[in-house]
C-alpha cells in the first residue's frame, strides 16, 4: 500500500511539471494514428478530436491536453482530459496497480514484455474556476471523447520479440493472456485487434456475420460499431470506435463446442473437477443458483474483463469471455 501511495504522489506532481515534448503523426484534415515508438503502442484519433488536443509526454505518463484551456493558462499544464500511464515490470506488479483502481480510477489497458499500461482522467482541477462556461463544457466533451479514443489502444510487437501474453504451446498459462481461447492454429485474446484474415487463420470462415452501429442507448459509445461473427459452436463479437468502423478489437467469445480451449486447458466437455484444479479461487456466479454441479463459475481478475463457465451435471457446457464497456 505504501508503494501505491508513492505512485499516487508521483502522478499528481506530473501535472505541475513542464512537458518534455509532444509526439504524434498528425493530419488535421482527417483521422490519424498516434504512434509512440518509445513505449510501443498506438491510438486511433478522430481528426476533430486531434485538432483540439495536444499530446505531451512526461517520463512514463502521456498526457492529452485540451489546447483551449492550456492556451488560456500557459503558466502550467492545465486542461488534461486524460493520460496513459506506463509502469516498468522491473519495479511494479499487477497487484501494485490494482490499488490505484480504487484510489483514482486507474484502468488497466494491457502489458508488453517490459511494461504495464493503464489510463485515467486527471485527479486534480484541470479547468480553473474563472474559466467560461463554454470552456468547461468543451473540456467535459473532450473527456468523453477521450474515453472512446482510449478503446483503440493497441500494443505493437517489438522487432525480434513476442509480445507478452502469446504462446504456441498448450500448457503455458503463465505466458498467455488469461482472457484467451486457443486452438491448434493459434489463439485469440480479448482486447486485441484482429482483421478478418487473422480471425480466419484461427477459426476458419464464419457461417454468418452481422454489423450494427450502436445507438443512443449506448451512451458514450453511441456511434461505435459492433460486428458479430458466428462459427460452428462459437460466437465472436468485435468492437470498433465511432468514426472508425474499419478496425476492430475482440470484445467477446461465446464457446459451446470443444474446438477451442482456455490457456489452462479447459474446454467445453471438461469436468467440473478439472476446472477447479485448473483455476484456484474459482467462485460461483451469484445468479440465484445454489447447486454446485448446475451453475456458472466466474473469474474477474481484471476490472472489465470476465471469464465464465456454465456447468450442467458437473460438465462444462459453455465458456464465455467478454469485456464490459465502462
Amino acid at each position: 500500500m505504501k508503494r501505491v501511495l508513492v505512485l499516487f504522489l508521483l502522478l499528481t506532481t506530473l501535472f505541475l511539471c513542464p512537458a518534455l515534448f509532444a509526439a504524434c503523426d498528425s493530419d488535421s484534415r482527417g483521422d490519424f494514428v498516434y504512434e509512440n515508438e518509445k513505449f510501443g503502442f498506438s491510438l486511433n484519433l478522430p481528426g476533430d478530436f486531434a485538432e483540439k488536443v495536444e499530446i505531451r509526454e512526461e517520463g512514463k505518463s502521456i498526457c492529452f491536453v485540451a489546447k483551449e484551456v492550456q492556451a488560456a493558462y500557459p503558466e502550467q499544464i492545465f486542461g488534461v482530459i486524460g493520460r496513459i500511464e506506463i509502469y516498468d515490470k522491473g519495479e511494479f506488479t499487477r497487484e501494485d496497480l490494482k490499488g490505484l483502481e480504487d484510489m483514482y480510477g486507474f484502468r488497466y489497458l494491457g502489458e508488453s514484455v517490459a511494461y504495464y499500461f493503464g489510463w485515467a482522467h486527471a485527479t486534480d482541477v484541470q479547468v480553473p474556476p474563472d474559466a467560461s462556461e463554454k470552456t468547461e463544457q468543451d473540456f467535459r466533451a473532450l473527456e468523453k471523447e477521450f474515453d472512446a479514443v482510449i478503446e483503440s489502444f493497441s500494443l505493437k510487437k517489438p522487432a525480434g520479440e513476442e509480445p507478452a501474453g502469446t504462446t504456441t504451446g498448450q500448457n503455458a498459462p503463465e505466458s498467455v493472456g488469461e482472457y484467451s481461447l486457443i486452438s491448434d492454429r493459434g489463439q485469440l485474446t480479448l482486447r486485441n485487434w484482429y482483421d478478418q484474415a487473422e480471425l480466419s487463420a484461427v477459426l476458419g470462415e464464419p457461417v454468418a456475420e452481422t454489423n450494427e452501429v450502436l445507438g443512443r442507448e449506448a451512451d458514450t459509445h453511441s456511434g461505435s460499431h459492433l460486428k458479430t461473427l458466428k462459427y460452428e459452436g462459437l460466437v465472436v463479437q468485435m468492437f470498433s470506435p465511432r468514426d472508425n468502423g474499419k478496425d476492430f478489437w475482440l470484445m467477446s467469445m461465446d464457446l459451446t463446442s470443444p474446438k477451442l480451449r482456455t490457456p489452462r486447458g479447459i474446454t467445453v466437455g471438461s469436468p467440473l473437477t478439472g476446472l477447479k484444479e485448473a483455476y484456484t479461487g474459482l467462485e460461483m456466479v451469484p445468479d440465484g443458483r445454489s447447486d454446485p454441479n448446475n451453475c456458472a463459475y466466474g473469474i474477474n481478475r481484471e476490472r472489465y474483463e470476465y471469464l465464465t463457465f456454465e456447468v450442467e451435471k458437473g460438465i462444462i457446457k459453455e465458456i464465455k469471455l467478454y469485456v464490459e464497456l465502462p
